[in-house]
C-alpha cells in the first residue's frame, strides 16, 4: 500500500529527526532486516534435522558401544544447531 505524498514527507522528516536526535539508534534501524517467513521456517528445519540427525547417531553408537557414533552425534545435537541459531540471531540483529 503506497503512502501519500504528503505522508511520505512526513515519516522523512521524523526519520531526519531521529537520526539528529539519536544517530545511535537510527544506525540500529538502518541495519534491522526483518527475516523472512520462508527463511524462518528453513532455519527451523534445519535444526530440528541436526538434533534428529545427531540423536539417531548417537543411539546407533550406542548400540555399536563405539565412541566416534557417539561422539559425531552428540556434536550434531548440541554444535550445530547452537551455530545455526547464534548466525541466525547475529543475522537478526
Amino acid at each position: 500500500m503506497a503512502l501519500r505524498d504528503y505522508e511520505q514527507h512526513q515519516l522523512d522528516e521524523i526519520e531526519r529527526h531521529l537520526a539528529h536526535e539519536n544517530p545511535r539508534l537510527a544506525r540500529r534501524f538502518e541495519k534491522f532486516r526483518p527475516l523472512h517467513v520462508v527463511t524462518f521456517a528453513a532455519a527451523t528445519v534445519a535444526v530440528l534435522s541436526m538434533l534428529l540427525i545427531g540423536l539417531v547417531t548417537m543411539v546407533v553408537g550406542f548400540g555399536m558401544g563405539a565412541l566416534a557414533p557417539i561422539l559425531v552425534g552428540a556434536f550434531l545435537t548440541t554444535a550445530v544447531p547452537l551455530a545455526l541459531v547464534w548466525f541466525y540471531r547475529c543475522r537478526w540483529r
